[in-house]
């Protein structure tokens, strides 16, 4: 059984802009997160004379196995990531956390809407053995950040703060598709050394007719940092404290 999550709202307009700014001294990652995506971004890297220290990246998220092995190469080569037009779900979560540099330029779009830890699966949660798969994808997920050194909580805080009206819309398939957060509070997670590379990072503005698609999240006060706050512990999750 394959996993994915995904995010569509931008595709068409990103990967036409993406195609049309490319940086020859980068690696380009365009499309889905998904084994034929990352193999051809490796085998370029593998190719290259002179190692690229920069992928440029534009997906709407995709397989959660694969984006944990893309975010993962990433951090063993040390690569800066750059966001050309979007970075969702799959991106957002494993490769854009992953990378030692992270470029924003003034309108990319960063967007999150669960993991391997959320709660609701949409009645997956009744398919034979999927509670196997997915509490293998939660360790290997929990690793995978503690490795980074960044809180698990930050995939799915969004999803458990949202008002009540937004939940009840996003049921029916109404509202808010995703969240964001600050620099300040992606910081508080764990997720340092955001640059934004045009002084800026506004994409509500530049982007306005999807702004209403985001919500964004501000982390609460009381909030404390905690690596490996979800675990697996003999097949029964931990509880969540979103503090």
């Amino acid at each position: 059984m394959t996993v994915t999550t995904g995010f569509l709202l931008f595709s068409n307009y990103a990967l036409a802009t993406s195609l049309a700014n490319r940086d020859v001294n980068a690696l380009h990652y365009d499309g889905p997160i998904n084994k034929e995506n990352n193999q051809k971004v490796f085998n370029d890297f593998d190719n290259a004379t002179d190692k690229p220290d920069l992928l440029v990246i534009n997906s709407g998220g995709g397989d959660i196995t694969q984006g944990m092995a893309l975010g993962k190469w990433v951090h063993e080569h040390n690569l800066n990531v750059e966001v050309s037009v979007v970075c969702a779900s799959s991106c957002a979560n494993y490769v854009f956390p992953a990378a030692n540099k992270k470029f924003l330029r003034k309108d990319s779009v960063l967007l999150w809407h669960g993991s391997a830890w959320q709660q609701d699966w949409a009645g997956s949660e009744d398919i034979e053995g999927f509670s196997v798969i997915i509490n293998a994808m939660r360790q290997q997920e929990t690793q995978f950040y503690a490795d980074l050194e960044i809180d698990n909580l930050f995939t799915v805080y969004g999803q458990h703060v949202k008002a009540l009206k937004e939940r009840f819309l996003n049921y029916f398939g109404y509202g808010p598709q995703g969240f964001d957060y600050s620099v300040d509070d992606m910081s508080r997670f764990g997720i340092k050394n955001v640059i934004l590379k045009d002084g800026e990072w506004n994409w509500r503005h530049y982007r306005a007719d999807k702004k209403s698609e985001v919500t964004r999240i501000q982390l609460q006060d009381d909030y404390r940092f905690t690596l490996r706050r979800f675990v697996v512990d003999d097949g029964a999750t931990s509880s969540m404290d979103l503090r």
